[in-house]
C-alpha cells in the first residue's frame, strides 16, 4: 500500500543534500524542501491501510490506483456489501478538522478535500460505465489520520468525513447494497490493470526498506529536536561561546562528527 506516494517521495528526495554533523545533532529533518507533503501523505495511506486490515472477508480492499491525471491516485477503493467506497485519505497532525456543509476546514483553512474525494466518486463511476458494468453507488470519504478533532457541524451531501479509528466501524454499519455476486463482479472489474493509468510506480521490497530507513531517520531527528532545544536553552542562555565546545563534544560522543 501506498507505492505511489512513497515512489513519488523516494524520487523528490533523490539529490537532497546530506545532513551535516551539526544538522543531525540539531535534529534537522532528513526530508528535503518539498517532500514533507508526500511523507505524510504516505504515513495517512499507510495507517487507513492498516486500519483496513480489520474488515471481514467479505470486503475487498484496493490500494493506490493510478487514474492518469498529473499523478493523481486514489488512496484506497473498498468493495463490499455496503458498496463501493473511495477513500481520500490525510494526515494532518493534532488539527481540528471542521465539516460544514460544503465546506471543509483544518485549523480554520479551507481545503479541497470534499470536492477532490467527490471527483474520485464521480471517476470511478464513469469507468464503471464506460466499461458497461452495471453501475452500484460509489461512496466517496475522507478519512484524517492523526488529527486532535474531527467535527461535523453539518454533513456534505455527498461526502463522508471521519476519523480513522472509525473508518472500519463506520463500514461495516452500512446498509447492504451489494450481495456476494455484485462483489465478486466489482472486484473482478476493478482487479483489471486495463482499468487504471498506465503510470510506472516501483514497487517491492526495495521500496519498502528504503521508505522504512527514511522513516526512521525523520523519527530519530524529531526525538532529537526535543532533546537539543531545552539544551540550547539551558546552556546558551549562561555558556556563551562555551555552548559550542559543548555543543562540539556531544556531538563528538553521539558519533555525529564525521
Amino acid at each position: 500500500m501506498a507505492e505511489s506516494v512513497i515512489d513519488k517521495l523516494l524520487r523528490e528526495q533523490t539529490g537532497t543534500p546530506v545532513r551535516s554533523a551539526w544538522h543531525r545533532f540539531r535534529g534537522r529533518s532528513p526530508l528535503g524542501k518539498r517532500c514533507e507533503g508526500w511523507y505524510l501523505a504516505a504515513l495517512g495511506e499507510i495507517a487507513v491501510g492498516k486500519s483496513l486490515q480489520a474488515l471481514s472477508s467479505d470486503w475487498t480492499i484496493f490500494h493506490a490506483l493510478p487514474i492518469g491525471l498529473e499523478g493523481w491516485d486514489i488512496d484506497h477503493l473498498i468493495v463490499g456489501p455496503g458498496g463501493v467506497i473511495t477513500v481520500n485519505a490525510k494526515q494532518h497532525r493534532s488539527a481540528r478538522i471542521l465539516v460544514d456543509k460544503a465546506v471543509l476546514t483544518v485549523n480554520g483553512r479551507t481545503v479541497p478535500y470534499l470536492r477532490h474525494a467527490e471527483f474520485e466518486a464521480n471517476h470511478i463511476t464513469d469507468l464503471m460505465s464506460d466499461r458497461r458494468a452495471q453501475t452500484a453507488p460509489v461512496r466517496p470519504t475522507v478519512v484524517f489520520v492523526g488529527a486532535r478533532e474531527v467535527k461535523v457541524r453539518a454533513r456534505p451531501p455527498f461526502v463522508t468525513v471521519l476519523g480513522v479509528d472509525d473508518l472500519v466501524g463506520w463500514l461495516e454499519a452500512l446498509p447492504v447494497v451489494l450481495d456476494q455476486n455484485e462483489c465478486g463482479r466489482f472486484t473482478d472489474l476493478f482487479d483489471n490493470p486495463a482499468m487504471w493509468a498506465n503510470v510506472p510506480v516501483e514497487t517491492g521490497d526495495d521500496l519498502i526498506e528504503r521508505f522504512q530507513a527514511l522513516d526512521a531517520e525523520v523519527r530519530a531527528a524529531s526525538r532529537q529536536r526535543r532533546v537539543y532545544i531545552p539544551l540550547a536553552i539551558f546552556l546558551g542562555a549562561g555558556a556563551g561561546a562555551g555552548f559550542f565546545s559543548i555543543v562540539g563534544l556531544l556531538s563528538e560522543a553521539m558519533g555525529l562528527s564525521g
